[in-house]
Formats: structure tokens, C-alpha cells, sequence
């Protein structure tokens, strides 16, 4: 640390991506200052206490395997991931059945050929094409999925199937998602990928990786709104924060990781000093992917053998399913079951979700009749804007690296290619906490150099 800074690094945004890379410099030796807006960890994934119901900010399904970039993190500072594990426990709702996951593998060419309704022919010649590129040569980074599939099949089941699919796991749809990123990611997620809930709540899970790293000696500052992030020279010097009083105050760092997200790191920063080369990036597809939230408590499980998740390949908007409770029966109390459902837009350049946000209710209606008049709804929200379900679309994520130097992205914005999510946010800490070990090597070493 260079003598008058306040931390080595300072982290802006406690995200998943932002607590992660606190995690990994912690574990480094390095003395990290972890600025908060909110009182609350996690982002996205956290969650709130409404009427003694533990409801989720956002994420549902948490990765936890050994190679999962969220374990790793965890593992880097003795953090503990309280999980009940949910792997392989997925359903498929078509328009002519459910077909649920088999949890001892399979899973894929078993949807398919329950979407051709047992086709024996067209199953095998669309799954020997997906494994096909898999494993070879990636289809044009132009190509969206959608046409990918429609140069092989127009069947509807086989489109809704796949379409369910990226909405509910990529936040995008066929038409917006690039089938070389599709397959990045499903190549990535087929190889013993492990999911699950978190027990007591995604805010106690993130709260556990906050405190582990304050007890190694870095710092967590909650309710501190960065107002701008200090460049000299073309090179980061630290952030000036302001707290819930309105007064502001600066700290000084080596380094920068904002876990806000690319379009408000380069306007906190100061738009000049990005080149246009990195400006141009950043704006030729300037959108997020916006999600519709509900969240409500019944008396009866919907679908009382649904021990993970549901996802709708059936549906215009709706996309998703869940009921916590019937999984960690801490999150809501006895007797009562709390369910979580997710829409998106059709169109994810939207302005306006009021449409898709009705249709995702009348769809769920029309899925479960009778629902809305038996439901305690204790969430209806529509994300998208500033705080989105992701800050880029997959395929089209802003790399860690800025042009100022020492100031890095991460988070949803800046993920690796072929992840995404909470997954992909922690993989993009992982990435940028190198990029700042080696930055601070190379210092260090052209430091040492000039010394007589």
C-alpha cells in the first residue's frame, strides 16, 4: 500500500461480484475498503424480511460446486456456504406436458425428445448438431440462437422449450441471445455444474462471506454511495463516497474494482477518460436485461412435489417458478408456502414493462387457476433501468479492464464469456483480482528497478 492511501483496494457496489473480489484480495494479503449505498450485502442476491417471509432479492439458484468461481471465493476466506443442494431437480412445462430433468444425467437429449413429442429422428439429428458444436467449431458471433435453431427445426415446443430455458437461466431470448455464447455457456454448465438454495436466505449466505472478510482485516462500509470515482493522470487514485447524511468524504486507494456497473463506472469516473475505442464498445449494445418479479405465499404448495425449480417453455412472458419454502422450510412460517415467479420482456430493449409485467399474472392464472385469488402477494416488481436483473445482455459484456488505469469492472456486466449471473459475477472478480495482482507486481517490480 502506498503511504496515505486508505486501502490497497477499494471495492465499490457489496454485489456478488464486489464481495467476491473482497473475498480474493482479502485472501491475497491485500487490505480492501468495501463501500455499500445500502445496508444490506449481496445485491441481487440477498433478500428482505416481509411478514416473517424470507424473500429473495433476485437470485434463486445458487451455484455451489467445488469448481463454481461463488465456492472459490467462499473457500479463499473460511466462509460457509449454508446450502440445501437442488441439482438435477428441474421441470419443463410445454404446451402438451411437464417432463421433468432425470437427476442421473441425460437431461438434455431427454428434453429435446420430449419437445418432438418422441421423434426419434428429429431428437437425434438436432442433439448430434448441438453436441456437434459443443464440441467443435462455435457458430458466428452474429448468429442469434433463435435462427440457429430455425435453420433445423420450426417445431414450437422445441423453440418455447429453449426459449424458457434462456430466459429463466440468461435473463435474454432467443432472438437477443448469440448461439456462440448460448453454447459458451451450455458447454460450461454441462460439466457437473451444482446448484442450490441457500438455507436461511441469500442475505445470511452473503452476510457469512462479509463477515469472514472483516475478520481477516479488510473493511465493509455500509450506506456509502459512491459520487465519484478520482482519477489523475489517466490513472485511479480512489473514490469520493457520500453517506446517508449527505456529507461527503474521499479515500484514497492503489486501486479501484466498481461493481456498479460499466455505464455508471464511466460516468462516475468521468467520460473523457475512456477512449472512444472503449466508448464504442460499451454503447453498441447499451442494453440490460430487465426482469419481473412476483413473489407470494399460498397455503397449499402450488405443485406440491416441486422440490426445485419450474421453468415455462409454454408462455409469452412467464418463465420461472419456485417454492423456497417447500425446500428450506426456514423461509417462511409453518404451514404457509412462499412461491417466487419470474417473467421477461419479449423484447428486452423495452422501455415499459407494465404490459409484460400483467401478462406474466394472467399467465400465471392461466397456469394455476384460481392463484390470484388465493395468493398473499408480497412482491410485484418490475427491474430493469439502473438496477436491472443484468446490466448487459450475455454475450455482449464489457471486458474487466477500463482504460484508467487501476480501475476494473465486475459484476453482471463484465462477466466471462460462457457464464452468467451470480456465477458469472463471481467469475468476473476472480478475473479482475488478477488483473490488479499483476498491476501491482508490475509496480512493484518497475518500483524495485529504479532503486540505486
Amino acid at each position: 500500500m502506498k503511504s496515505g492511501s486508505d486501502a490497497d483496494v477499494i471495492v465499490l457496489g457489496a454485489g456478488m461480484g464486489g464481495l467476491c473480489a473482497a473475498a480474493h484480495l482479502t485472501a491475497a494479503g491485500f487490505r480492501v475498503l468495501l463501500l455499500e449505498k445500502s445496508r444490506y450485502l449481496g445485491g441481487r442476491c440477498s433478500h428482505r424480511e416481509r411478514e416473517g417471509y424470507t424473500v429473495t432479492t433476485g437470485a434463486i439458484m445458487i451455484p455451489m460446486g467445488a469448481d463454481s468461481a461463488i465456492r472459490q471465493a467462499f473457500d479463499s476466506v473460511g466462509a460457509k456456504m449454508d446450502m440445501v443442494e437442488t441439482t438435477g431437480r428441474m421441470r419443463y412445462r410445454l404446451m402438451h406436458g411437464d417432463y421433468d430433468l432425470p437427476r442421473v444425467g441425460g437431461g438434455l437429449r431427454g428434453m429435446i425428445e420430449f419437445a418432438f413429442e418422441g421423434d426419434q429422428q428429429k431428437t437425434e439429428q438436432l442433439f448430434r448438431d448441438i453436441i456437434s458444436v459443443l464440441g467443435g467449431e462455435r457458430p458466428d458471433e452474429q448468429l442469434s440462437l433463435r435462427d440457429w435453431f430455425l435453420q433445423r427445426t420450426n417445431n414450437p415446443a422445441v423453440l418455447g422449450l429453449f426459449q424458457g430455458f434462456c430466459a429463466a437461466l440468461m435473463g435474454t431470448s432467443l432472438h437477443e441471445i448469440p448461439a456462440a455464447e448460448y453454447f459458451r455457456f451450455l458447454g460450461r454448465s454441462s460439466k457437473g455444474s451444482r446448484f442450490g438454495l441457500a438455507a436461511a436466505g441469500n442475505g445470511a449466505l452473503m452476510e457469512a462471506l462479509g463477515l469472514a472478510i472483516e475478520s481477516r482485516g479488510s473493511e465493509i462500509l455500509r450506506r456509502q454511495r459512491c459520487s465519484r470515482i478520482l482519477v489523475e493522470d489517466q490513472r485511479v487514485i480512489g473514490a469520493e463516497v457520500e453517506n446517508s447524511a449527505g456529507e461527503k468524504r474521499r479515500f484514497r486507494a492503489d486501486a479501484v474494482i466498481s461493481n456498479l456497473g460499466p455505464n455508471l463506472t464511466m460516468e462516475l469516473a468521468g467520460e473523457p477518460n475512456f477512449n472512444g475505442h472503449w466508448r464504442e464498445r460499451l454503447q453498441a449494445n447499451p442494453y440490460c436485461a430487465p426482469i419481473i418479479h412476483y413473489s407470494f405465499v399460498l397455503d397449499e404448495p402450488l405443485l406440491p412435489d416441486l422440490d426445485g425449480s419450474l421453468v415455462f417453455g409454454n408462455t409469452r412472458n412467464l418463465i420461472y417458478l419456485e417454492i423456497p419454502s417447500l425446500i428450506s422450510p426456514q423461509l417462511a412460517p409453518e404451514g404457509k408456502y412462499l412461491h417466487t415467479a419470474y417473467g421477461a420482456p419479449v423484447d428486452a430493449t423495452t422501455t415499459d414493462l407494465r404490459a409484460d409485467a400483467a401478462n406474466t399474472l394472467s399467465e400465471l392464472e392461466e397456469n394455476f387457476p384460481g392463484l390470484q385469488s388465493k395468493a398473499q402477494f408480497l412482491v410485484k416488481a418490475r427491474h430493469m433501468g439502473p438496477a436491472p436483473g443484468m446490466h448487459r445482455w450475455p454475450g455482449y459484456m464489457m471486458p474487466n479492464e477500463t482504460p484508467v488505469a487501476g480501475l476494473f469492472n465486475v459484476g453482471d456486466g463484465a462477466t466471462p464469456p460462457g457464464t452468467i449471473g451470480t456465477e458469472g459475477s463471481a467469475a468476473s472478480a476472480r478475473a479482475a483480482v488478477q488483473y490488479v495482482q499483476n498491476s501491482t507486481n508490475a509496480f512493484t517490480n518497475t518500483n524495485n528497478g529504479n532503486q540505486p
